[in-house]
């Protein structure tokens, strides 16, 4: 594989994820691509993909607490009392539902994959996702997902065509970062039973 590589038009995503795999195993390099954005020095391209991502995470939730107006005696008070109090509680708990921990989309993300990290365009700004951050991954290159956990963040779910070849990419940089042993075990790969 040459020191500059491209996407030709007629091969798949798919098909280059494999091509790459087959290089790297054989001893090949990973490609070296020109880079859209000032990286730090020394810091090498090797991949420019767009995936679906999502978040598992919580969210700040505000909600209207549901509030009632009593005329009358005490018995329409306490009917309105206590259905007030049922709908506040059942706001609440929607409200609480909504917060809690879960994965919430991100919409299409353009990844660049370098040699020390994954750069992730999201909401007009990029984030840094360090390699060494990357605690599990567990690839389902079937169905072309990819999930990153971290120790201290939120972990990510990634989805789309490009991601066979991004996985091919992480995988190759954290068996030269970490050695293949920690690579192993750090990929989680389901046993079909």
């Amino acid at each position: 594989m040459a020191a500059t590589w491209s996407r030709p038009g007629s091969v798949s995503e798919w098909d280059l994820a494999v091509e790459l795999a087959n290089a790297v195993a054989d001893g090949g390099e990973l490609p070296i691509l020109q880079s859209p954005v000032l990286l730090d020095c020394g810091e090498v391209l090797h991949g420019d993909v767009v995936a679906e991502g999502w978040r598992f995470h919580g969210a700040d939730i505000a909600y209207a607490e549901p509030r009632a107006l009593a005329i009358g005696g005490p018995l329409m008070f306490g009917m309105v009392a206590a259905g007030s109090a049922a709908a506040r509680r059942r706001a609440r708990r929607h409200a609480e539902a909504l917060a809690a921990p879960q994965w919430r989309p991100l919409g299409p993300l353009r990844i660049l994959a370098t040699d020390r990290r994954l750069l992730v365009w999201h909401e007009g700004a990029w984030a840094s996702v360090w390699y060494q951050a990357i605690r599990e991954f567990r690839p389902d290159l079937e169905a072309a997902r990819l999930d990153l956990t971290f120790d201290d963040d939120p972990p990510y779910h990634l989805a789309g065509p490009w991601v066979p070849l991004l996985t091919v990419i992480v995988t190759t940089v954290l068996a030269r970062d970490r050695g293949i042993t920690a690579v192993g075990e750090a990929l989680h790969v389901p046993v079909n039973g």
